[in-house]
Order: C-alpha cells, then structure tokens, then sequence
C-alpha cells in the first residue's frame, strides 16, 4: 500500500537544563561544551544503549555522546530528572514547551535546534477515514500554537 505524509507541525530538538544545573555548571554556549556537562541518558530498547544526541550543523551532522548521571527508559522521569537538575535532556519542542513556560527548564544551544517536520502518516484511501479526519484535525489544534511559539 501508499502511505500518506500530511503535515501537522514543525519541531525542534532542544538541549534543556534546570536553572539549578545552570547556576551549579554553568550553560553550555556551544556543541562542544557539551564535552564538559552530564546528561540524563535515555535508552533504547532496541538496541539497550542510550541515545547519542544528533545535531545538524553548517557542516554536517553531529553525534555527540554524553556523559550521564543516570539512565531512565521513561519519559516523563527522562523529563523530570531534567527539572530535578539531574543533567541536561534533550527533548522535542512540544514536549518542552510548559516547562520552558513555568521556568523549571530553560533551552540552551537554540542555534544548534533545527526545525523538522511532524506528520500523520497513513494508508492512502480513496476517502479519508472520519477518525482519521479528526484526530488530524485536534493534533493540528494542539500542536500547532506551542510549536509556533516554541
């Protein structure tokens, strides 16, 4: 079968620490001052690693593999040992996006956080299906004013 790709939002991936890991650390002003910071590592359970964080730069692709404090397999604890000021986290704009609000986190690296795509995917049908339709619809809803602010 086809699949279709229908645009919800954009998003980015954002280096986040807690005020007290930046008051204690100091904030990282480029990639490789990651080198001197711990992380909050997150595990794939596909391959039992934690994931290396990826940037995009002007020239090329980075992986940089962070030092951790503790490993977590969750993600509202990958969330909350960040606001705990237990590492930094890197985490998709719209899951960041209240606790950027409420001040338990703050972005760091924004100029190392770009933009990509959000997107329903599905089989392609002649007519769209009504679940399908309104699901669409709320997601559009939901993502699409934090994202544009974020």
């Amino acid at each position: 079968t086809t699949l279709v790709a229908r645009p919800l939002a954009r998003y980015r991936w954002m280096v986040l620490a807690s005020p007290a890991w930046l008051a204690a650390h100091g904030r990282p002003q480029s990639i490789d001052d990651l080198h001197h910071h711990r992380a909050v590592g997150y595990l794939n359970h596909r391959t039992g690693r934690t994931i290396d964080w990826l940037f995009s730069l002007n020239d090329g692709d980075c992986a940089i593999r962070m030092q951790e404090t503790l490993v977590v397999d969750d993600t509202d604890a990958y969330i909350q040992a960040g606001v705990q000021g237990l590492g930094l986290i890197r985490v998709a704009s719209y899951l960041a996006q209240p606790y950027l609000q409420s001040g338990a986190l703050v972005a760091c690296l924004e100029q190392a956080a770009s933009d990509l795509p959000l997107s329903l995917v599905y089989p392609q049908n002649r007519y769209l299906p009504p679940a399908v339709r309104a699901f669409y619809d709320w997601s559009r809803r939901v993502l699409q004013p934090p994202l544009s602010e974020a």
